[in-house]
């Protein structure tokens, strides 16, 4: 029998999972031998998957092409999001309970609090992404607006991406604004965004020397793109362009609930990508690709334990390459699809092709 969205377990699970993502209190591993429940029972393939690789093993994020595995059918659909369709022809999705679009709006809020911690002035927020109105079902769009709300200026932060692309004018309107007010800003958006962006601004004679705090954030990386730039010229061009000093990364998919942040400044990756660290609300780590055994150094597999997520397991095992050390794990991009085999050879039991 499976468990219902109203069941009075799921809404004490729900309220476990808020203490421990918003206020990092809880037993991360209590959380886990629920969800593994949960998943277990409101979903067959996921049963069987695990019967045959192990029980915690991340679902192959390829699952999601289809849908995935969705826990709570019986649940209207708060939000669905898709994949951008990067890695494939395909465009995958994920949909939102109720109560499982709201524990990722505390994740995020929460995150966004902690990582982009301005003491005593609310930053000016521009993120390098549509607005949420705008494009409902993307995830970096809903991320991008909590973190505007999270910890943002209400009156000056806004999205600069409109259907006809970078609204330039609105950008150095809102930045001149900053300036001028002294308020530091936070850029945050796609990383070939900010490619993109300095180089139109550049080509226009366009600079500014922000306020001091200012930063910026990017993230998901050059995939699919044919042009790649290492993490420190990025941020050299950024720096010419907006006169900033502070840079991260934000990792997020569209199948995981909880963005990642930078743990260290520290270049491991191929591109001087910096690891990420894990904590109470999970994170990520580094399987081998063809034992599925956890690797404490070296590449391998990215897996990523989310305990934000509430409608779909809470474990993905993604495409990407990590290379795990001591100060976290650096993400670098995709995996050949040959040598992610070994860790996505169930996948047709996860999307229904096997009994």
């Amino acid at each position: 029998m499976t468990i219902a969205h109203d069941d009075p377990h799921v809404a004490r699970l729900f309220e476990h999972l808020v203490r421990l993502v918003a206020e990092e209190d809880g037993d991360p591993l209590d959380a886990q031998d629920q969800l593994v429940e949960l998943a277990r029972t409101n979903s067959p393939e996921v049963a069987r998957y695990w019967k045959q690789v192990g029980t915690g093993v991340g679902v192959p994020d390829t699952a999601y092409k289809g849908g995935g595995p969705h826990l709570f059918p019986d649940a209207p659909v708060a939000r669905e999001f898709r994949t951008s369709g990067t890695t494939g022809s395909t465009r995958g999705s994920v949909r939102y309970s109720p109560l499982g679009l709201e524990l990722k709006r505390v994740a995020v809020t929460a995150r966004a609090r902690r990582e982009i911690d301005f003491a005593d002035v609310r930053p000016v927020v521009l993120p390098f992404v549509p607005s949420e109105r705008a494009a409902p079902h993307m995830a970096i769009a809903f991320d991008m607006a909590r973190i505007a709300e999270a910890v943002g200026d209400p009156r000056l932060s806004t999205a600069v991406v409109r259907e006809a692309g970078v609204d330039f004018e609105l950008l150095a309107r809102r930045l001149d604004a900053a300036v001028a007010e002294g308020l530091p800003v936070v850029l945050v958006g796609a990383t070939f965004a900010f490619v993109n962006i300095c180089d139109a601004l550049e080509a226009r004679g366009r600079r500014w020397r922000l306020p001091p705090g200012s930063r910026m954030y990017d993230g998901g990386g050059f995939k699919g793109r044919s042009r790649v730039m290492a993490v420190d010229d990025l941020h050299d061009a950024v720096g010419r362009v907006f006169g900033i000093e502070r840079f991260g990364n934000i990792f997020g998919m569209t199948e995981i609930a909880n963005p990642l942040y930078d743990s260290a400044d520290t270049p491991v990756g191929p591109l001087g990508e910096r690891p990420k660290a894990g904590g109470p609300a999970g994170g990520p780590r580094v399987r081998d690709p063809r034992t599925r055994e956890y690797r404490e150094t070296g590449p391998g597999l990215l897996e990523i334990t989310d305990y934000a997520l509430l409608d779909r397991p809470y474990v993905l095992l993604t495409g990407d390459l990590g290379i795990a050390g001591p100060e976290g794990v650096a993400i670098a991009g995709r995996i050949a699809g040959s040598t992610s085999r070994g860790c996505s050879l169930s996948l047709d039991e996860i999307t229904g092709g096997a009994a």
